[in-house]
């Protein structure tokens, strides 16, 4: 007959109550020596000295409590070396994947993968064993051209229309239209006809006053103009933060 796993005792004259109860207190032990043969395989294992503090390994807290930040698990988002991005710290945590994009000249053999992405996109260190890292400190970024045509000055950035290529400030050129102005002359207020910028007469006049007079100027071009002192550069509403640049 087959047996089945049941907490009821077969009283019955045809039924095996011992036997089943037997198989049944078998089917008992041997899930809990299972148990036990688990919970010793585990006991058994050991972790050698040499998978402290390496990556995928065991970490171990520095003298501050803290686990080192290339011991903590990944975020499962793959961060490219060579991206950018911006922090709102000062510092960078200590053994990030992360630099200060200041400028700094590094050696090749030491950060072999971003220069493989960068390269000398961003200026020739002083020796060719070094490289240099983006300096976007008090900077704005934007975005590559690459034949778009918005940005009208792109064959004369620095290195041409490439990525890390720079622009100096400037403003753009522009005209300031004049009319008719109000001035003053003698204690007397009236229109001064400034219609015509090249050489030709120039009319004052009030109620009862008139004044013409020739004047010389020529023909206008491009000069420099000083308005009201507002600050030392043109600029919008912005705000600070540090770039760095993914480097592993």
């Amino acid at each position: 007959m087959a047996y089945t796993r049941s907490t009821v005792i077969d009283a019955t004259p045809s039924g095996d109550s011992v036997k089943q109860a037997v198989l049944d207190l078998d089917a008992d032990l041997t899930g809990a020596f299972d148990g036990l043969n688990q919970i010793q395989a585990g006991l058994s294992l050991k972790i050698s000295q040499s998978e402290y503090d390496q990556p995928g390994g065991v970490p171990r807290l520095d003298s501050s409590g803290k686990i080192q930040a290339a011991q903590l698990p990944g975020t499962g988002v793959d961060f490219p070396v060579g991206m950018l991005a911006a922090f709102g710290v000062e510092t960078l945590p200590a053994g990030c994947n992360w630099l200060e994009c200041n400028g700094a000249e590094l050696p090749i053999a030491d950060y072999q993968d971003l220069y493989g992405a960068i390269g000398n996109a961003f200026g020739l260190a002083a020796s060719p064993a070094d490289f240099k890292l983006p300096d976007l400190r008090g900077t704005f970024l934007r975005g590559w051209d690459h034949g778009r045509g918005k940005d009208p000055d792109a064959a004369t950035r620095s290195g041409g229309d490439h990525v890390g290529s720079t622009q100096a400030d400037v403003m753009r050129k522009h005209m300031h239209p004049l009319g008719g102005v109000v001035g003053t002359a003698g204690g007397g207020t009236g229109v001064v006809d400034c219609q015509a910028w090249d050489n030709g007469p120039y009319n004052y006049f009030t109620a009862d006053f008139q004044l013409s007079a020739d004047k010389n100027l020529g023909s206008l071009d491009e000069h420099p103009h000083t308005a009201p002192a507002r600050g030392n550069e043109t600029r919008p509403a912005n705000t600070s933060v540090l770039y760095a640049i993914k480097w592993r």
